[in-house]
């Protein structure tokens, strides 16, 4: 295993399982339960402890991207990690992919989306509010170290954006995200998948119109919902409040020729 070292970051864990996420830097770190000095973690491996002076046991972890993208700063609501995940997994994201992204929020799916990519590949995140591509530019630079390589952050509006390239993926999360379908499906290659996710059903039903307009096929729509569970030696039931609704995953494959006739959109509650 490799042990903690100077600058990477830690996420201190209490035994109730509550995280602060922290640089490893020279210095204490306090918090309700205590004090911890900062530079004993290092060299110290995942899954160690420290006690604060309170005596309070803190855990010492790995952030995980859940745990970074909760943490970090942002103007807007996140993409929550159940959505996340599907949409990765849907979206059928693999290295060597070329996606573009349109708009970038605070950079949570940019960052599920490197992640996927594993270095390779190209993403290419359109934004046209420059405080939002600030943040989001921020956040991603904080949690990976340094600009990705194979990140292009573009300053522009999706609806009027031209770019010579074909992608394999597009993922819109927009307010209005059918008014952008007639340009980017030039941007998109025959077989490309497009991903968007809306929080209404109405938005649902205009993209999809939209979508049938110009060239896309196998059009689907769900959503997730996550139900948390409190177990213990001595009960087993669901925790009062879950992540329901958070927004719908509309998914369709790009073709080489226009539809006319009807289909219907099939709405799946998983």
């Amino acid at each position: 295993m490799n042990a903690f070292r100077q600058g990477e970051w830690v996420a201190l864990t209490s035994q109730k399982g509550k995280k602060w996420l922290i640089r490893i830097e020279e210095g204490p770190y306090s918090s309700h339960l205590g004090t911890v000095q900062m530079e004993d973690i290092v060299g110290k491996e995942e899954g160690d402890y420290l006690d604060t002076n309170k005596g309070a046991r803190m855990f010492l972890f790995r952030p995980t991207l859940e745990d970074y993208i909760f943490s970090m700063n942002r103007h807007t609501q996140i993409i929550y990690p159940k959505d996340l995940g599907a949409i990765v997994f849907y979206g059928d994201i693999q290295p060597g992919c070329t996606i573009l992204e349109s708009g970038i929020g605070s950079g949570a799916l940019s960052l599920a989306l490197l992640r996927a990519l594993g270095g390779t590949g190209r993403l290419i995140s359109v934004e046209k509010r420059p405080e939002f591509a600030h943040m989001a530019r921020v956040n991603i630079v904080k949690y990976f170290g340094k600009p990705p390589e194979n990140h292009e952050v573009v300053a522009g509006d999706i609806q009027d954006f031209y770019m010579n390239i074909k992608a394999d993926r597009i993922f819109l999360d927009l307010p209005e995200p059918w008014h952008c379908i007639a340009s980017v499906s030039q941007l998109i290659r025959h077989g490309g998948l497009l991903i968007s996710l809306s929080p209404n059903v109405g938005q649902v039903q205009l993209m999809f119109r939209e979508l049938k307009a110009h060239g896309f096929a196998n059009i689907t729509t769900f959503e997730l919902l996550k139900r948390d569970w409190m177990v213990d030696e001595r009960r087993a039931r669901p925790i009062d409040r879950m992540v329901a609704h958070t927004g719908f995953i509309t998914i369709a494959k790009r073709t080489p020729r226009l539809f006319t006739e009807p289909e219907q959109v099939i709405l799946d509650k998983v």
